[in-house]
This record gives structure tokens, C-alpha cells and sequence, in this order.
């Protein structure tokens, strides 16, 4: 079954077919952008666009934007995407890729997109995503969410003409290219081959995150996305993960340089959670400052603070002197599969299918291809 007729199959709600098991997806992923131009190594490259292909001589090949046009030695200018492969991996925008790339050129600006099969490409997702050293039932299950969420972004991109269906980055999946690949990752790659976690005939938007500090978050508070799937579940990962309980301090200062545009940049005086979501993570706050008293969402609070630096939105603030310190547990949205949750679930001996079910209720695990 090649990509359009899977998408039309999901999008019409019809029952998912196996297709020949030498077939497989394909997934688009931007790995890069950038102004001027791109240089792409590799071995036997072959450069082509809609009317033209040839061999590259040297192991080496730069591809420039101008005006719209891609342009390449050896090939005419054209407004279209130029196509790249080579005999085995490629190396561009920093990292080893499998697959081609494709270079699509706006003005002076250019954007390459890494065009591989979806099962190479969850070989280095979970490479990324989950520490390669847990349990194999965690994997499997890691596997088929990232998946899952891939192939549910790409029906999204596909109804909307998207040129790539995935980004390269946490806002995405964590894609690394071939450094992320893990021989055991692979392993549950291969072992989950074309399945998917299914709701209603379409593969659900698996969101997953590090360590929920006792129990998930539903969509609609964590994403915005109030979907039956993404429900609050306890978990067994609050005496386990690396961030069970975690601890920061942010001085006046630098609140104020970093979060100080949600108030209007006015000093800070007290700092304080004013409403929290149905499992307790704080959903505003309440910022005290000389010109008054302004409600903020947590949320925007925690990117403007960073992602990493405060861990989740399950946490108490308190000030002590010129510092806020922030106490909470847990660490990403909360929303979905707890990586370390499936960790602990994995080594009571739960397989990957009860491990999805768990963290995803009303789901099956169906094969796409």
C-alpha cells in the first residue's frame, strides 16, 4: 500500500490494510533551514529535480537559493524542489542522515527535508526519546506511540498540502539522525514493525513525555487537546525518575529579564500559584508587582523561563528574600505515555500492548502496513 491510499484509507475512517512486507512508509521531516545555501557529502551522490538527474563527481555538493531557484552546477536553474541521494548515508545541516534530501528554495531562503522510510526513522527517534538502556516492553511501546504520532502528523500535513510532516526537534519528536540509532532501539522497532495505536480507525496523536511525578495530565489541560485517549492515569514513576522532586531558584532579576514581558516589566513583590488543573499542576499565577496584580498562565511562565529549566508545571513557588523558588516533580506536559512510568510497568512485567493501554485508554494497537 503506498503513502496516498494509507491517508485515504485513515482519512475515510475504512479499516487499516496490511500492505507487502517489503513496503513501507515514507516520513518527511525538516531537519534544517537556513539563507544562501546548503552543503550535502556523501558517496555516489545524484542530484535531480522534475527533469533532470545526474552523478555528482567528488563527494561533495552545495546547493544555492536565488530568487525562488535551486541552483546547482551541472543542473538549470528551477523553481522546483532538487532532489539529493547517495550510496548509503548523507551528511547535511551538521548530521548523518539515511534516506535523500530534498532542498526547497523560497527567495534566498531554503529549507531541507530529510525523505526516509518511517521505520528508519523511528530507529533514530527512539534513540532520542528514551534511554536505550530500558526494558524492551518499554521500547515496543515507545515505538508504536512514536508511530503512531508520526503517522497521525503525516495524514495533518498530507490534508494540508504541508511540504514535511514532522520537524527535527522536541516540538516534534527528537529526530538525531544516525547518531541516535541504538542497536536496541532498533530491536523494538523491528519487533513493532507497521503497528499502530489506533482510536475510531485513526492513529492517535500519542503524545509522550519523561516522567509525569505520580500521575498524567489530560490533553485538554496539557496541549490544549481534549481527546478521549489523552486522559489522567496514575503512574508508577514518582519514586523512580531522575525528576521525581526537583527544586529551582530564580532570582528577581532574572524573572523579570526573562518572564518580566507577561506583567509589563514591573518588579516583582510576590509570586503564587492561583488556579490548578484537575491533578494539581498550576495552571496561572498570580504576579504582585508595584503597578498592581496580574493573572499569567503557568504555561507561558514555563517557556519563558525554559522548558528545561523549570522541568513541569506541577510545582509550589514560594519567595525567600530576592529569590523564587520553584518545588515541583515530574518533568515535560504530563500528557500521554510516562517514559519512566513505562519503565517501571516494563520491569513488573507488563508488556508493551498493557503498557499502551494504560497510558492511552480506548485505544487498540492495530498494523498499518
Amino acid at each position: 500500500m503506498n503513502g496516498a491510499c494509507l491517508l485515504a484509507a485513515l482519512l475515510l475512517s475504512r479499516p487499516l490494510v496490511a500492505a507487502a512486507a517489503d513496503e513501507s512508509e515514507d516520513i518527511r521531516i525538516l531537519v534544517a533551514e537556513g539563507v544562501g545555501g546548503l552543503s550535502i557529502r556523501g558517496a555516489g551522490l545524484r542530484v535531480s529535480d522534475s527533469g533532470e538527474s545526474f552523478e555528482v563527481r567528488g563527494r561533495s555538493l552545495r546547493v544555492d537559493c536565488r530568487d525562488g531557484a535551486a541552483v546547482v552546477p551541472g543542473l538549470a536553474p528551477g523553481e522546483g524542489p532538487v532532489a539529493v541521494e547517495a550510496v548509503g548515508s548523507l551528511f547535511a545541516a551538521g548530521r548523518e542522515l539515511r534516506g535523500s534530501i530534498e532542498v526547497r528554495c523560497t527567495g534566498d531562503r531554503w529549507m531541507a527535508i530529510n525523505v526516509l522510510p518511517l521505520e528508519a526513522y523511528l530507529d533514530a527517534v527512539l534513540g532520542a526519546e528514551m534511554p536505550p538502556s530500558f526494558p524492551p516492553e518499554a521500547l515496543k511501546a515507545q515505538a508504536v506511540a512514536a508511530r503512531s504520532y508520526a503517522l497521525h502528523r503525516k495524514i495533518d500535513a498530507w490534508a494540508k498540502g504541508l511540504p514535511y510532516h514532522l520537524g527535527a526537534t522536541v516540538l516534534s519528536q527528537v529526530y538525531g539522525g544516525v547518531a541516535a540509532e541504538d542497536p536496541r532501539a532498533k530491536r523494538a522497532v523491528d519487533a513493532t514493525r507497521g503497528e499502530v495505536l489506533a482510536y475510531g480507525m485513526l492513529p492517535v496523536e500519542a503524545y509522550f513525555h519523561s516522567a509525569c511525578g505520580g500521575r498524567t495530565e489530560t490533553g485538554a489541560a496539557a496541549l490544549g487537546r481534549d481527546l478521549p485517549y489523552l486522559a489522567s492515569v496514575p503512574c508508577p514513576c514518582a519514586a523512580h525518575a531522575p525528576h521525581a522532586r526537583w527544586s529551582v531558584r530564580v532570582t528577581e532579576g532574572e524573572l523579570l529579564r526573562l518572564a518580566g514581558a507577561l506583567w509589563g516589566r514591573s518588579r516583582v513583590r510576590d509570586l503564587a500559584v492561583s488556579a490548578r488543573t484537575s491533578t494539581g499542576r498550576a495552571l496561572t499565577l498570580r504576579v504582585t508587582t508595584r503597578a498592581g496584580v496580574r493573572t499569567v498562565p503557568a504555561a507561558e511562565l514555563r517557556s519563558a523561563l525554559g522548558w528545561l529549566r523549570l522541568p513541569s508545571l506541577w510545582f509550589d513557588v514560594r519567595r525567600r528574600g530576592d529569590t523564587f523558588v520553584f518545588a515541583g516533580r515530574g518533568s515535560g506536559h504530563g500528557a500521554g505515555l510516562c517514559q519512566w512510568g513505562a519503565r517501571v510497568l516494563a520491569e513488573q512485567g507488563r508488556g508493551y500492548r498493557e503498557i499502551l493501554a494504560h497510558y492511552y485508554p480506548g485505544t487498540e494497537v492495530r498494523r498499518a502496513y
